[in-house]
């Protein structure tokens, strides 16, 4: 059978519509009051609805941070106690904390760069892009040959469309971080209407990091500029979420900080939209550490590994998911059974394509997986053609499509009603020759003599 495969970005919709987590920073009153003149008060974000681990370890970090400032300490160690409860707000994204935070941090320790550079970050977050190239300028005149640093600038640039700041910065990012660079040097020829040179960069980038999916749509751009729309809409179809940034032990660091299940879920649906895969299956785990339950952690877990290449995996907590009643896209469940069938694992691919037509009894394509599995495994002991066939009618008296005539056909086989068998493969040839589909029509041509012998079972 033929892997079915689906584009990230469908995944992706799924993890954030059930791992989102309600972090957000809400309005407060509460304040971190500011020691001395040179600072400004924090606002303490509201803990209402969150985990009590969570609750707890912000609590404590605010309470140790108020203590710390009320005691007549050195500007660098202000400095650190304000750093490293902005960290923990970010982490959390607690945004509006974090920012008074981290800016307070910065004034007093004003040789640190990290305190400007995670500042910066902060705010490419939050699409305030002015205060972003600010941030990161600040934290280059630090520390000057920090090449991650060019890679965020040239970002922040090409978001307020300064191109020729955008491309300078990429370029001086290129010999130590090649994909990052050429990606946004692609992106920024792209915007320029040089439309070879684009496709150029993005094709190395692909090269490079072909996990880096999102890619395809700016070289699918590039393409049509081009005029190649064959290649373009072959590269549309290749389309992910996938993104590509330099390695960053700053940013990195602040999932360390994170705990409990919803923050691990927000942890892990980031890492899976940034195609870092691994990472958020780590996450998802963690996630099911603090609630073994959560379907949104089996759900995560069991996309990240599909993603990976762990069928089997993927598909003992996509089950798991289903059973909690998550709504699995029918992409994903699709793409693992197929996967499952592709790597001679029947037995795992049916039990899932059941699992998942219990579930979603009205999915056509579901529902059609699991007859043409029940009607067709290699392993004969694992079929039941009575099943399929009731289905495969079922189908098709929903759909009465050439290829649902087809399923029809293929169940009545296994059944050994090969005359029947061979009428609906008929009927689906003439079905296809009516709608002008010649291309089907030729395929099933090539299946009917199959159904014409005796026996016919597959």
């Amino acid at each position: 059978m033929r892997v079915h495969h689906v584009t990230a970005a469908v995944m992706t919709a799924v993890v954030v519509s059930l791992c989102h987590a309600a972090f957000g920073q809400t309005p407060t009153a509460a304040i971190l009051p500011a020691p001395r003149n040179t600072v400004q008060p924090v606002p303490l974000p509201r803990l209402d609805d969150l985990e009590e681990a969570v609750v707890a370890q912000l609590r404590d970090a605010q309470e140790k941070a108020a203590r710390r400032l009320n005691a007549a300490v050195a500007p660098r160690d202000l400095a650190q106690t304000y750093g490293s409860l902005a960290r923990l707000y970010h982490a959390y994204e607690f945004f509006d904390s974090a920012e008074a935070a981290y800016v307070n941090a910065a004034r007093l320790a004003s040789g640190d760069a990290q305190w400007p550079h995670l500042l910066g970050y902060l705010y490419t977050q939050i699409g305030r892009y002015d205060e972003a190239a600010a941030a990161f300028e600040a934290a280059r005149r630090i520390r000057p040959d920090d090449q991650t640093l060019a890679v965020y600038l040239g970002e922040v640039y090409l978001a307020m469309n300064r191109l020729r700041d955008a491309r300078e910065e990429y370029e001086r990012a290129a010999g130590s971080l090649p994909a990052a660079a050429r990606r946004g040097l692609g992106e920024v020829a792209l915007r320029e209407g040089k439309y070879a040179e684009a496709a150029d960069h993005f094709r190395a980038v692909l090269d490079r990091a072909p996990q880096a999916t999102a890619v395809h749509y700016s070289l699918a751009m590039a393409y049509r500029g081009l005029g190649r729309l064959a290649d373009a809409q072959s590269q549309l179809q290749q389309r992910g979420t996938g993104q590509i940034r330099p390695a960053d032990p700053l940013v990195d660091d602040l999932a360390s900080l994170v705990r409990g299940e919803r923050a691990s879920l927000m942890l892990g649906r980031r890492a899976y939209e940034s195609a870092r895969y691994p990472d958020a299956a780590a996450a998802f785990a963690r996630a099911l550490e603090a609630a073994p339950d959560s379907a949104a952690g089996h759900l995560g877990i069991g996309m990240a590994q599909a993603q990976l290449g762990d069928a089997t995996g993927a598909a003992a907590h996509l089950r798991h998911a289903l059973g909690r009643g998550a709504e699995v896209d029918e992409g994903v469940l699709l793409h693992v059974t197929l996967m499952l069938a592709d790597r001679a694992a029947f037995s795992d691919a049916i039990a899932l394509a059941d699992d998942a037509h219990r579930r979603f009894p009205e999915r056509v394509r579901t529902s059609t997986t699991l007859v043409r599995l029940l009607a067709a495994a290699p392993d004969r002991s694992l079929r039941d053609g009575t099943r399929a066939s009731a289905l495969a009618m079922e189908i098709y008296e929903r759909d009465p499509s050439p290829a649902h005539a087809e399923t029809v056909a293929l169940a009545l086989a296994e059944l050994g009603r090969c005359t029947e068998a061979a009428t609906w493969i008929a009927r689906a040839i003439a079905e296809a020759d009516r709608e002008s589909d010649r291309s089907e029509a030729t395929r099933l041509n090539g299946e009917a003599p199959r159904y014409a012998r005796d026996p016919c079972r597959p």
